[in-house]
């Protein structure tokens, strides 16, 4: 048997996409919900799912997504939950993609009944105990620094504060960038890139940033 490959190199490489092998090769999932994590993985990292969206792209009903989606969120790939107003309302409902449940939150983040969202836009939390933020312009981090001189130069003012506990799940996951061999170089060149073209509706959170690094940075 012979497999044959698109050439994926030069200047008139088709667009392709990297997926790390760990995933689609996690013998938990069955193959549908491995083909439906491979093509969400093909989309932006601020690409929006919906199951009527999905179904125009699949020769899958509806139920059988429900059924792949439940696979991946039940063992960490995809995080599915409910946005509301003020009033404690549920507006709409939010999806994250992880290519690894390595990249979740809770890997880093103490775990809680009502924890922190992370969105693709902003950052959502109804839980006060979590409520305890801390000025994260103090950070002597250099990469930190560089983004947030970044930041600065996009939004015109400084970056939100963080909680205790994402500061810290913040400076370990940039030390652990560090052992994969970004250099600070390649660090400056992807944040540059990242607010010339941030949507005016995201508000740059490093945490966002942080959890699309590895598809970024091309690091295990």
């Amino acid at each position: 048997m012979a497999t044959y490959r698109i050439n994926k190199s030069g200047s008139k490489a088709p667009p392709f996409t990297r997926i790390l092998n760990d995933s689609l090769q996690d013998e938990r999932l069955s193959f549908k919900a491995r083909g439906l994590l491979a093509y969400m993985l093909t989309k932006p990292d601020h690409f929006r799912f919906y199951l009527d969206e999905l179904m125009r792209h699949t020769t899958e009903k509806k139920d059988s997504i429900r059924t792949g989606m439940k696979e991946l969120e039940q063992l960490g790939y995809v995080h599915r939950y409910p946005v509301k107003n003020e009033r404690g309302k549920i507006i709409s409902w939010e999806l994250d993609l992880y290519e690894s449940p390595s990249l979740r939150p809770e890997s880093g983040f103490p775990v809680v009944e009502n924890p922190t969202v992370v969105t693709n836009d902003k950052i959502l939390t109804n839980d006060k105990r979590l409520n305890k933020y801390i000025n994260f312009t103090n950070s002597e981090e250099s990469y930190v620094k560089t983004y947030l001189k970044y930041f600065s130069q996009k939004k015109n003012k400084q970056h939100m504060r963080v909680t205790v506990e994402q500061y810290q799940a913040i400076h370990e996951q940039i030390e652990q960038l560090k052992k994969y061999g970004v250099t600070h170089e390649e660090w400056e060149a992807e944040v540059k890139d990242h607010f010339e073209h941030l949507p005016k509706s995201n508000n740059g959170n490093i945490i966002a940033f942080l959890h699309a690094a590895p598809r970024r940075f091309d690091v295990g």
